[in-house]
């Protein structure tokens, strides 16, 4: 997986600790090619994990940078998936329990949540907030992820 020439040794464990809680890590799926402002994605139902270094590519952005930043982004989803296993809202609307007021954001990233939160209809504008606001705190991510997912 090429992606991984271009993760953060933090973004490794991330990535590690994610195999360890059962999460298959995939590249550039069928998702990637039909949406294509999608830099990665959980998809719920099987327990997979993916990110979408093609677009990123054909996009022009900056492969250290935003890989690591999806890897970040994405494992905010599974550390939510994880501290709700069993007791999932209907509506998928589990957060981490981050107060929003201590998450401030740019409009553009509340932009970019709402966007998100139209594309792929499971996630709740709160859950994408946490994963937006997090994306740039990898030590917090890993943390979330150990927490709920050990």
């Amino acid at each position: 997986m090429e992606f991984l020439l271009y993760l953060t040794p933090i973004g490794n464990q991330i990535i590690n600790s994610l195999s360890l809680a059962k999460y298959s890590i995939r590249e550039n799926t069928e998702v990637c090619r039909s949406e294509k402002d999608v830099f990665g994605y959980l998809e719920r139902s099987k327990n997979e994990f993916v990110i979408c270094t093609s677009n990123i590519k054909k996009g022009g952005w900056s492969l250290k940078h935003y890989v690591n930043e999806t890897v970040y982004h994405e494992a905010v989803h599974v550390a939510q998936d994880c501290k709700n296993r069993g007791i999932r809202s209907i509506f998928g609307n589990s957060t981490l329990g981050i107060s929003k007021k201590s998450m401030p954001l740019s409009s553009d990233k509340l932009n970019e949540v709402n966007q998100s939160a139209t594309i792929f209809s499971f996630g709740s504008r709160d859950r994408e907030h946490e994963a937006y606001f997090l994306e740039d705190k990898p030590k917090k991510v890993l943390h979330y992820v150990q927490k709920y997912c050990f």
